[in-house]
């Protein structure tokens, strides 16, 4: 049996129906797959976004100088037929595994971007850095068809490129609504002292790059013509207080920190639109699973699921980022036409049924026994 582990900093929440059922699918293969990780970092546990995998393997990590982090698992790496990383300029077990695939001592694949999206410096050291070591691998794992571009660009061949189009474990959201009746969702209302018709929610990461300072300035610019508009925001992150400073003046908006599962998904079916004028990306997905379209902007520093937001169809891209005025122009005209709002919803619904989990592991599995048979 072949031996695949996927080596990666922090399991998150988010991550682990993936990683379940990408072991089902190779064990039907005879490979073996497993995933070494660390404890979380500071950030992550302000988040309440990590989660342990009973059959993983955690390792211990170290800081050294310049903010590498070292994962201490070049041994069980060793012994692995592939090895699966991601492709971050600050893990420095990266380079040793970069050095033996070099040298064909070792088969490794990156897992990524290719490149990082909310750089703002894309000609800068770190990302130079970055491009030179995208080639030193043997197999690459896409988010989508952006990364495989980018990385084709770079020289690398696009038959060792496998595009897994980056999905959450919608089939289990779904499975959450369904259970989801009128007098749980009333109770949920009652519960935040919600009474408006319509409400917008945001659900993600607390920190700079979701614009929250903007998103609220809008929210009160939506408030003038959409009198009884409620912002349900969840997550948490070093922002947290941040918002619930901005909610202490403004009762309607409604901070609940970190929420999974059944909560987060009757959260989400109290809003009719998703609210994130900042960074999107894998958020959108789930956000098509509750049938929310995302109203974001044309911020610069998206991640690459900004390609599942088709302007006009399941979402909107406010094309001036900088205006709170603009955006909040597009929220309150989507509220005051149903019909139009219906059908952007259907559009976002049908989205989330084509970004599958169980097509991304597939997807991925095709990609591991393609990298174990070159």
């Amino acid at each position: 049996m072949k031996r695949v582990s996927y080596i990666f900093p922090t399991s998150h929440h988010y991550r682990l129906p993936f990683h379940e059922q990408l072991r089902a699918l190779l064990r039907a293969r005879d490979v073996d797959y497993t995933v070494i990780y660390c404890e979380p970092g500071e950030e992550n546990v302000k988040k309440g976004d990590a989660v342990d995998i009973p059959w993983g393997i955690k390792v211990p990590r170290s800081t050294l100088p310049g903010g590498l982090i070292y994962q201490q698992a070049l041994q069980l790496a060793l012994e692995r037929d592939l090895v699966i990383v991601q492709q971050e300029n600050s893990l420095a077990l990266n380079y040793l595994l970069n050095l033996a695939s070099m040298v064909g001592a070792k088969k490794v694949a990156y897992f990524g971007h290719g490149r990082n999206f909310q750089s703002r410096n894309p000609d800068g050291r770190a990302e130079r850095w970055k491009r030179f070591w995208a080639t030193k691998v043997d197999w690459w794992f896409g988010y989508t068809d952006e990364t495989r571009r980018h990385i084709e660009s770079l020289g690398f061949p696009t038959e060792r490129i496998t595009v897994f189009n980056n999905a959450v474990d919608t089939s289990e959201v779904r499975k959450l609504i369904a259970a989801v009746t009128p007098g749980r969702l009333a109770e949920r209302r009652a519960e935040l002292g919600i009474d408006s018709q319509h409400v917008g929610v945001f659900v993600g990461g607390l920190y700079p790059d979701k614009r929250l300072a903007f998103l609220v300035d809008a929210a009160d610019r939506i408030r003038t013509r959409v009198p009884d508009f409620t912002l349900i925001v969840a997550g948490g992150g070093m922002q947290l207080a941040l918002m619930e400073e901005f909610a202490a003046t403004r009762p309607w908006i409604k901070v609940t920190g970190p929420r999974f599962g059944a909560d987060k998904v009757e959260l989400m079916l109290l809003g009719q639109l998703f609210l994130m004028p900042g960074l999107v990306g894998l958020a959108v997905v789930d956000a098509g699973a509750t049938r929310l379209p995302t109203i974001t902007t044309a911020f610069p520093y998206h991640s690459p699921e900004i390609a599942y937001v088709e302007h006009g169809v399941n979402g909107m891209i406010v094309p001036d980022w900088e205006d709170p005025q603009a955006y909040a122009d597009v929220v309150a005209d989507l509220f005051q036409d149903s019909t139009r709002l219906v059908a952007m919803q259907a559009e976002a619904s049908q989205m989330a049924d084509r970004l599958t989990i169980e097509s991304m592991a597939e997807r991925f599995a095709a990609g591991v026994l393609r990298a174990l048979s070159v």
